[in-house]
């Protein structure tokens, strides 16, 4: 997938060119306590992954930090707000009430996300802005791991 995203998007991402992540750097990001990680895919192409995001958890008792990247084709679809909404309904199970965002100030499309998404800046250090978004309201019911929505 990082292939298939442009400079400027992984920049975003990692506010940095890289061309991916190394195993070490992808098996912290996936380690069973650190949080979780999410993948979109279409229906149409089951084995290509289109969209990943992690919510980690951080030292700081019920905050999280959100990462996201997807794939230049699927932007500007509704994708990223869908899996950021997604994340913001999961915090709550996973101990949160606030998911933290660092992002460029470039980063037109994670800004209005956020935005959207009630968010508020916590810090600006040069070009990246630190955003704070409440998790979702708690809901009735329990917190299961469930199959999220199928990209189409």
């Amino acid at each position: 997938m990082h292939t298939r995203s442009s400079l400027e998007s992984r920049y975003n991402r990692y506010q940095s060119a890289r061309g991916g992540l190394s195993k070490r750097e992808w098996s912290a990001l996936v380690r069973p306590g650190t949080g979780e990680s999410y993948v979109s895919r279409p229906d149409t192409e089951p084995l290509r992954v289109v969209s990943v995001c992690h919510l980690l958890h951080t030292p700081t008792e019920g905050v999280g930090e959100l990462g996201i990247l997807v794939e230049d084709a699927w932007q500007d679809l509704g994708l990223g707000t869908a899996l950021v909404r997604h994340v913001l309904n999961r915090s709550r199970c996973l101990g949160l009430h606030t998911v933290l965002v660092m992002t460029d100030w470039s980063n037109h499309r994670m800004r209005a996300i956020c935005r959207t998404l009630g968010s508020h800046t916590l810090r600006v250090d040069g070009n990246i802005l630190e955003l704070a978004l409440p998790a979702a309201p708690s809901t009735p019911g329990p917190c299961t791991r469930g199959r999220g929505r199928r990209a189409r």
